[in-house]
């Protein structure tokens, strides 16, 4: 639960960018990426302790890179290649969606498939389409959006780490979409 607590907080950066111009963003953002490659050097490495943020991780993140150096990297190309509506919109469906979904099916979720729940798939669609709605998005958009999105978050493993796979699929599609 304190995981996704802590995925919530990238909330931070489409807040950035939202508030901000794609410049000061950018800036912003690779600041915060150039950091976190030092940090999760000195992690991988073991020069650096990070007992609550260890705790935290997946097993498999403890000795490769984290999620979040992920979900910072995908903000960053997300920012510098997307239109700003497009990128922010994207950037909150990851920040949002993922751990609302995750919490929602881990607690309430009964009907498994490919390993996790169709409650929290659910509840990843529908978050994914009103943030789609609030970026006025048109419905049709929005239902193409959420859904391809979903099964993103769906069909994402490792070898690409969700984090970074969500908001890049989801903007490129809602790029497409808007064109068409």
């Amino acid at each position: 639960m304190l995981r996704k607590l802590l995925h919530l907080a990238g909330i931070v950066i489409p807040v950035i960018y939202l508030l901000t111009d794609k410049q000061t963003a950018i800036t912003v953002t690779a600041g915060i990426l150039v950091i976190d490659i030092i940090l999760e050097a000195l992690r991988i490495k073991g020069i650096l302790k990070l007992p609550f943020i260890e705790q935290n991780m997946k097993k498999q993140e403890r000795r490769r890179l984290s999620g979040s150096f992920f979900y910072i990297l995908s903000s960053f190309i997300a920012m510098a290649l997307f239109e700003k509506n497009i990128a922010i919109s994207s950037l909150f469906i990851l920040s949002i969606s993922d751990p609302l979904s995750s919490v929602l099916g881990s607690r309430f979720g009964r009907i498994r498939f490919l390993g996790k729940s169709l409650e929290g798939t659910l509840v990843f669609f529908f978050s994914s389409f009103f943030i789609l709605l609030a970026f006025s998005f048109t419905i049709p958009i929005a239902v193409a959006g959420a859904t391809i999105a979903s099964l993103t978050e769906l069909f994402s493993s490792w070898p690409v780490d969700d984090n970074l796979s969500i908001p890049l699929v989801t903007a490129l599609a809602l790029t497409l979409l808007t064109r068409l």
